[in-house]
């Protein structure tokens, strides 16, 4: 049976309103189990959207009944273990099956929503959450279990049923014992932080800055309170408030000069200065980006080399684009200089070249040119071991320098015949 097609139907389907399973038999521990790749006869195959249920007989002793489902519960851990889901649905079923309502029963559905979760079976995760939350409403875990239906749904895509979670972990916080208070605080922090950056996914930019701003204002530990101004930077870049933003990005990069962000903030910062037209702030923030070196035990060396290249192509196509030949050519030579590889360094020599061409200095474009075709000091690669990216540059250099050259010849050919 398949529990749900989409993410809706899974709150609200008939599981959470009556037992989660249909009737079967525990499976005894003498039973025989089919081979891998294996079926018994007429037994269809395994299905993982499908639960197997054990409906209530008679009531049992409470003592012996907590036995019971403690029995199939590690019965089926271990099923589970082995890698037979089947099986461990079976004893799952049966633990719940026992006609009796113990405690333990709570235990068996916080293992068995673990295990879904970890299978990467959110469906069936979510349902035996929502079960577990429903049929055990003063539970001292139920923060966690709203906390892990919350992260379920926000990984099935289902955002809004994530945040309607999240905020069910506040509630349910208020009313946690004095020895739980300082658990639950974290886990209540953690779901307001999930809820901004829910919103974030779902590109409610301003609702979710303005719960980031509410989170700062709190007693945070460090490396939340990085995390939350991190945030505030990139929000505010995205509602188009470019003057906060320069005042944010400047204080964060100031408080935390070794954070793994500062290549893609020092990138916000260039472009709002940009945005401000504050070139020559946003120029010498790019050259400065490229002249950094970059921490090599910080671990994020291709993060940080990823926005310094777009970070200077970004704003040296836009200023060439512009017309402003000389600040684009500055960043095109700052991103040479950055690294030897040719798919780094001929983008941005090829620029240079056509920056002098409208700056008229052909003589110097040439040069340019020149480096691409015969790398000086450096070795010559074959056309065949270059990417067809780098063939195709190699060969408009080609062009830009004969036609260059061209023009030179045709004009000693004027200047001759006007000397006649």
């Amino acid at each position: 049976m398949n529990i749900f097609r989409n993410v809706t139907t899974l709150v609200f389907a008939s599981l959470l309103a009556g037992p989660l399973f249909a009737s079967s038999p525990a499976p005894a521990s003498s039973d025989k189990k089919p081979a891998d790749g294996e079926h018994a006869e007429g037994k269809p195959a395994y299905d993982p959207h499908r639960i197997v249920i054990v409906e209530p007989k008679r009531e049992l002793d409470p003592e012996l009944a907590s036995e019971q489902v403690m029995r199939y519960y590690e019965a089926a851990v271990t099923e589970w273990k082995g890698g037979d889901y089947e099986f461990s649905e079976r004893y799952f079923a049966a633990a719940l099956g026992v006609p009796s309502e113990v405690p333990e029963k709570e235990l068996v559905l916080s293992k068995m929503g673990e295990l879904y979760r970890k299978a990467g079976m959110f469906p069936k995760s979510a349902a035996i959450f929502e079960r577990l939350a429903t049929e055990f409403p003063e539970s001292r875990r139920l923060p966690e279990v709203y906390m892990e239906l919350g992260d379920i749904y926000r990984e099935m895509g289902a955002q809004e049923l994530a945040i309607s979670r999240y905020y069910k972990v506040l509630n349910s916080s208020l009313n946690v014992s004095f020895d739980q208070l300082e658990k639950y605080r974290q886990v209540s922090l953690n779901a307001k932080l999930a809820i901004a950056e829910t919103h974030k996914e779902r590109e409610e930019f301003q609702e979710s800055y303005r719960l980031y701003e509410a989170l700062f204002r709190l007693e945070l530990r460090p490396v939340e309170r990085l995390r939350v101004h991190y945030r505030m930077c990139y929000l505010l870049y995205e509602l188009a408030n470019y003057q906060r933003a320069v005042s944010h990005l400047k204080h964060f990069l100031e408080e935390y000069p070794e954070s793994p962000h500062n290549p893609e903030l020092r990138y916000l910062l260039a472009k709002s200065y940009e945005k401000l037209n504050r070139k020559p702030e946003a120029l010498r923030e790019v050259v400065n980006i490229l002249q950094s070196q970059t921490n090599l035990e910080a671990g994020y060396v291709s993060d940080a080399d990823y926005w310094k290249r777009r970070t200077g192509n970004e704003l040296a196509n836009e200023f060439y684009e512009n017309g402003d030949f000389r600040s684009a050519l500055t960043i095109y030579q700052a991103l040479a200089r950055y690294s030897a590889a040719p798919g780094w360094r001929w983008p941005a020599i090829h620029q240079i070249g056509l920056c002098f061409e409208r700056l008229g200095l052909p003589e110097k474009a040439k040069l340019a040119y020149e480096e691409i075709l015969n790398p000086e000091g450096g070795q010559l690669v074959a056309d065949v071991d270059l990417s067809e990216n780098l063939r195709s540059l190699k060969e408009m250099a080609q062009w830009r320098l004969e036609h260059l050259n061209w023009e030179d010849d045709l004009v000693a050919r004027l200047q001759l015949l006007k000397a006649q």
